[in-house]
């Protein structure tokens, strides 16, 4: 073999590593972030799921959906997991309401009737 295509191998093998590597620590770094998102969606799809059975829902029922809803990630160990179910109803319903999925009636939520 030449000289030339080994040295073209390695630097070709070398590149290809570095882009792995680099991708894996974009992945790790964004990973809490990714998984709260993924949190919201499972309990963005739990309320809306709710609301098509119920006119209203209240922040005490979305605690209760809450539980035990975790998120993860495939070909990772890590996962989100929702410790304070009060908080994070709260937080959800926040999110809902600034994306304009829901309306707050004092303390109950229903449909948005902005499409």
């Amino acid at each position: 073999m030449k000289t030339s295509t080994i040295i073209l191998g390695v630097i070709f093998f070398a590149i290809a590593t570095i882009l792995i590597y680099s991708w894996g620590l974009v992945k790790q770094r964004n990973q809490t972030k990714d998984l709260m998102n993924l949190l919201f969606s499972k309990g963005n799809a739990r309320v809306k799921k709710h609301l098509k059975k119920n006119a209203y829902v209240t922040v005490e029922e979305v605690a209760k959906m809450a539980e035990g809803l975790e998120a993860k990630q495939p070909f990772s160990p890590n996962k989100a997991v929702v410790k304070d179910k009060k908080d994070f109803a709260v937080k959800l319903l926040e999110y809902m309401v600034k994306t304009g999925q829901l309306e707050k009636e004092g303390n109950r939520f229903c449909k948005s009737n902005i499409k």
